[in-house]
């Protein structure tokens, strides 16, 4: 009779956790997404800048129809040239650095 109870409690309270698959995590709802993009372009064309960015060519870069918004910051770098085309503009306010190279 004891040895009855005895099982019951483990059974009442162990058993829960054998039906249990642990080794499934479930991704929680709110986690922030990464991703990752191509580290360089050949052409970065068609866009406002108004935050922080950066801008690297493969080899050239070539520029086109960009603005740089009042709060925007552009750097644009490449092993080769940086060439603007067509329409380009800084708003007063807004900062555009073009081929920095550290040189030791």
């Amino acid at each position: 009779m004891k040895n009855d109870r005895l099982l019951g409690i483990f059974l009442f309270l162990f058993m829960p956790f054998c039906c249990v698959d642990f080794t499934n995590a479930i991704e929680p709802t709110d986690t922030t997404r990464v991703y990752t993009t191509r580290s360089c372009v050949n052409v970065f064309e068609n866009s406002t800048v108004s935050s922080i960015q950066t801008v690297t060519g493969c080899d050239s870069l070539i520029v086109r129809d960009v603005t740089v918004a009042n709060i925007g910051n552009l750097t644009l770098s490449a092993p080769g040239d940086v060439v603007i085309y067509g329409d380009f503009e800084v708003v007063q306010g807004g900062i555009l650095t073009v081929n920095e190279e550290n040189v030791p």
